[in-house]
């Protein structure tokens, strides 16, 4: 047995040498997106063959902002990354991973956000879209509504603004980022932000919770805000639970994709065409990352924050609407600190930019500088050089595959996809693609989705080649440099980042926005073509939630001891039993069994607390059942 032990300890230090330890900036970053079906066999192949893949970070995707963890429970069970939904709903298993991961010298974070958990579908299409008359996601106002704003709603997701028509979305697959100020450690962060502001007065809106009804300040409309306010029944602040999951996995890690461009444009200040001033959404971007600082000081010290930017986010010049130009810029010279924790020193995860998902239509100003080459490679020069100057160090983004932005079937032409051309000149021009290295998304998205061929976008690179180049620009002596991105043997799906692309009318570089999130895909569609259009900064692409909202029944937490309480009004800590079988569709209908499932026509429905807080039967997710 020694003899193994000391064995093992060699190989430990053999593999440790070829691979040397991250150094905070030396980063090639992988976003995974998880699904039930795939996910948990993904994460396993990555986990082992740790010591060998092309990356050095992986982060799990997504978590949703309305989520709850209370430390101690080791259930992902009302913080679902879309991994499992029995038992600890993989809890256990994402913590064996992650080690493995860890031992092979692979940091792990865990990202919430992403683009389904950013958009608030009515206020999307109202103001970030319709209200401009006209821009690159104009056309689904025609196509779905007639042209007007009356002619978008419910039944058909408000002309399917978030995600596309294909994707078969309902209300309970969006959410949010919630202001829970019922929470100290949410009033102590906002403390923080108006004691500094520097715009315009500071104004919160708690009153937008996941779950609950809201009246448009402009008009008579009232819809329900998408995602659950079950977090606020408890007294519960997501970002602190984020932080305390991240410590009971033991992750390195916790990552931010912010990308809400409806609250941008329904706090907007100024008038007619613009251009206006985001300052309440700097605000509150802003709080978010200092309540997750504060939860990480306070009780994991040495967990990492980092942030996916948009690319047009350190753009400085004027707004004019439809996107989250010149957030993070702002966000920046307001609050320095903020900046430096998540860029300097030992919480440094890094700034991220969505540098994809870019378009070079010139009608809608998508070019950021008419002067310079409107290729990729010349727009993530322009874009790394706007976070350069602006002070904040960045990494690349890339995106694997077809672009999510502009849409496929609307204009095609225009997309920029990421080639070897591309690669090759992005990492010898880009400062930061050899300083810091970059992430891409995602890790087992194909390339070249259609359209292919010599009428369609040129042939793309996959996600090894890209790994493996940027691996070899930043860490050359790793030995991982020269691994691959390891196959698994469950079919898989085709993750598109959503690109939440400008949608005002207004020229120079009003539609510059550059998709969203920290890293990845900026939609949570996994539909070959993504809806939104971006210049702003591409986001990890997220799925729809495969769990139905969280219901209002009370998680019992002790002073000493972290427990769910066995009664009949709490939630069961086993999963649902398997489905069903039944015949015809039941979404929508009365079920009394919280938890339970049924099988329906191939669909797997979940009951559970939809909008109404009632027991009714929801979609859960498509696999085959």
């Amino acid at each position: 047995m020694q003899s193994i032990i000391a064995l093992l300890v060699v190989a430990s230090h053999v593999i440790a040498l070829a691979n040397p330890p991250i150094t905070g900036t030396q980063v090639v970053a992988g976003y995974l997106l998880l699904n039930p079906t795939e996910g948990p066999a993904k994460l396993k192949a990555l986990a082992d063959n740790a010591a060998t893949i092309p990356v050095n970070r992986v982060y799990l995707s997504f978590v949703r902002p309305d989520m709850v963890y209370v430390p101690g429970s080791n259930t992902l069970q009302y913080a679902d990354i879309g991994y499992s939904s029995s038992g600890d709903w993989g809890f256990a298993d994402v913590k064996q991973r992650v080690t493995q991961l860890q031992a092979g010298g692979v940091e792990v974070f865990l990202s919430m956000g992403g683009w389904n958990y950013n958009c608030y579908p009515f206020f999307y299409m109202k103001n970030s879209i319709a209200s401009f008359g006209k821009g690159p996601n104009f056309w689904k106002i025609q196509q779905y509504g007639a042209g007007s704003v009356d002619g978008c709603n419910e039944s058909n997701m408000w002309c399917y603004v978030c995600e596309p028509q294909s994707q078969n979305t309902s209300l309970k697959d969006f959410t949010i980022f919630p202001e829970p100020a019922n929470t100290t450690t949410w009033q102590a962060a906002q403390a923080f932000i108006s004691s500094g502001a520097k715009g315009a007065p500071v104004q919160w809106h708690p009153e937008i919770t996941p779950g609950a009804q809201f009246k448009d300040p402009n008009s008579t409309t009232i819809t329900t805000v998408p995602g659950s306010g079950y977090f606020s029944t408890q007294g519960r602040d997501p970002y602190a639970d984020l932080v305390s999951l991240a410590k009971d996995l033991g992750l390195d890690g916790v990552d931010l994709d912010y990308e809400e461009m409806w609250h941008a444009d329904t706090f907007r200040i100024g008038s007619g065409q613009g251009p206006f001033s985001l300052d309440q959404t700097v605000y509150k971007y802003s709080a978010i990352v200092a309540d997750i600082a504060n939860a990480i000081k306070t009780s994991y010290p040495s967990c990492k924050l980092s942030t996916a930017a948009g690319a047009a986010g350190a753009w400085s010049t004027k707004w004019w609407g439809g996107n989250l130009k010149g957030l993070w810029y702002y966000s920046n010279l307001w609050y320095p600190d903020l900046t430096k924790f998540m860029s300097v020193g030992a919480n440094a995860g890094g700034i991220n930019v969505m540098t994809y998902d870019l378009s070079k239509n010139q009608n809608f100003f998508e070019c950021p500088d008419t002067t310079a080459n409107c290729d990729l490679a010349g727009q993530v020069n322009f874009y790394m050089g706007t976070y350069s100057s602006a002070g904040i160090a960045a990494r690349v983004g890339y995106e694997i595959g077809q672009p999510a932005y502009p849409d496929a079937n609307n204009d095609p032409t225009n997309q920029i996809p990421l080639t070897q051309a591309a690669l090759t000149t992005i990492l010898s021009g880009v400062t930061s693609s050899s300083s810091m290295g970059g992430f891409f998304w995602e890790l087992y998205k194909s390339k070249n989705s259609a359209p292919t061929g010599a009428s369609g976008q040129p042939d793309n690179i996959d996600a090894t080649s890209v790994a493996q180049q940027v691996c070899a620009k930043v860490v050359p002596s790793a030995a991982r440099c020269k691994g691959v991105i390891p196959e698994v043997t469950a079919p898989t799906t085709n993750p598109q980042p959503v690109t939440v692309v400008s949608s005002a009318s207004s020229g120079n570089g009003a539609f510059t926005v550059v998709s969203s999130p920290a890293g990845p895909a900026t939609t949570a569609s996994l539909a070959p073509a993504s809806i939104t259009n971006t210049v702003l900064a591409g986001s990890p692409s997220s799925l729809p939630s495969t769990v139905a909202p969280m219901p209002p029944t009370s998680v019992v937490v002790s002073s000493a001891v972290v427990s769910v309480a066995a009664t009949s009004n709490s939630v069961p800590v086993s999963g649902p039993p398997a489905p069903t079988p039944v015949v015809g569709g039941i979404e929508g209908s009365v079920c009394t069994a919280l938890g339970a499932t049924q099988c329906s026509a191939g669909v797997t429905y979940q009951c559970a607390y939809y909008a109404t807080y009632s027991l009714t039967w929801g979609k859960w997710f498509e696999a085959p059942c």
